[in-house]
């Protein structure tokens, strides 16, 4: 399973954690049939163990500590099974590698969170990577700090930290890089269906004209289907189209898109369990060389 990837640790005692910290590191352990879908939690130290290792390195991550309810929201300070599987897609088999492949590629991580994708994407040697996230200082300090605890020197010149607020086009890091990403990670950013048409406005802003430049999408379902799946039916008007779409568990069994199953009864232990992909590009009947 992707959480057998992770580790977590503290670096005090745990006589000195609280109730609740102590609660959520047995989560797993009292309710071993019930996948978890976050983790970590305040000053929590996840070790992720790519499933490659030690051909990969392992990766630690530090979670960020917003400041204010509005910030918390964002739900910035986890780690997402859709961030830990976007960091394992060697999974999908070497026949279809090359679909989801960032070496080479310029990319751009939206929704960061911890920065996972990001930084196994500088690993797995792509071209240039931004990490992006809501601009909150807290959000934005941990990443930093997640790159270059991880990030070697030779390539920290490769990666950089950027603030984006989606469906800004206009501001500074948007307008300079429109355009600019063959590749664009977004892992578990599908929760807010009221946010569906900025994030993809943001996502065709920054997508490369080039022919074989994609979007890259996972998102879990444990928020809800119908929630997440509405994000589909909005990305044609913001100038993308679906390429391919499936369903994948944390054991890596797949079954086709559905955007609804068992006449919206899904079951909630069984529909967590369960994660959305999608490859989209741009809307073959947009001129191509517009941003």
């Amino acid at each position: 399973m992707l959480q057998h990837l992770l580790r977590l640790s503290y670096p005090t005692p745990a006589d000195h954690l609280d109730p609740e910290d102590h609660f959520s590191t047995a989560l797993g352990t009292i309710f071993s049939d019930d996948l978890a879908n976050q983790h970590g939690d305040r000053d929590a130290l996840i070790t992720y163990l790519p499933s490659t290792y030690p051909a990969y390195p392992a990766v630690e991550l530090r979670l960020a500590d917003p400041a204010g309810e509005d910030e918390r929201r964002k739900f910035a300070h986890y780690l997402w099974n859709a961030g830990v599987l976007m960091a394992e897609l060697w999974w999908l088999g070497r026949e279809e590698e090359h679909k989801w492949r960032v070496k080479g590629h310029a990319v751009l991580e939206l929704g960061a969170g911890v920065g996972l994708a990001g930084i196994m994407s500088v690993l797995a040697g792509a071209e240039e990577v931004v990490i992006s996230d809501y601009p909150a200082p807290e959000i934005l300090q941990n990443l930093r700090s997640n790159v270059e605890r991880n990030v070697p020197s030779q390539l920290r010149p490769k990666v950089r930290v950027e603030g984006h607020t989606w469906g800004d086009v206009t501001s500074p890091f948007p307008a300079a890089n429109a355009g600019k990403f063959s590749r664009i990670l977004a892992a578990d950013c599908l929760w807010m269906p009221h946010e569906h048409a900025n994030l993809a406005r943001s996502m065709r802003h920054f997508l490369s004209p080039d022919e074989d430049a994609r979007v890259l999408v996972i998102a879990g379902f444990h928020t809800g289907r119908a929630r997440m799946a509405a994000f589909f039916d909005v990305v044609g008007d913001e100038g993308l189209e679906v390429e391919e779409m499936f369903e994948m568990d944390a054991e890596g069994k797949r079954r086709e898109w559905r955007s609804e199953r068992d006449g919206g009864a899904e079951d909630h232990g069984e529909r967590k369990k369960w994660l959305v992909l999608a490859r989209l590009k741009r809307k073959t009947s947009i001129n191509s060389g517009s941003a």
